[in-house]
């Protein structure tokens, strides 16, 4: 059950369901990145987590200002692991995440 700030939250605005991060794919290599606290970063762990619309607007406004270093950025919902870490809450995330269902390139 979620707590009730993150209803009232998610309620308000057109961002997706909170908790959040933002993610994109590299303009040089390709590679899918996550915003962190450095900048961006290829480990999902390391990823900046909105909990709230304020710091969500904040990543918002971040995705914005690196469209020269990523492209396809946009926000999306996590989710809340056992250990207090994230989750991706769909499986396109998972998929994005961990590589390729298939075998390509080199390896195929």
């Amino acid at each position: 059950m979620k707590p009730e700030l993150y209803v009232a939250l998610e309620n308000s605005s057109k961002l997706p369901k909170l908790p959040l991060i933002a993610t994109g794919n590299d303009l040089r290599s390709g590679a899918i990145v996550y915003l962190g606290a450095s900048g961006w970063t290829t480990v999902f762990a390391e990823a900046l987590m909105a909990t709230d619309e304020a710091t969500a607007r904040r990543l918002e406004a971040d995705l914005a200002a690196a469209e020269h270093d990523v492209i396809g950025s946009y926000l999306v919902t996590v989710a809340l692991g056992a250990g207090g870490g994230t989750e991706p809450a769909h499986y396109r995330e998972a998929i994005r995440r961990t590589g390729p269902t298939v075998a390509y390139g080199d390896a195929a």
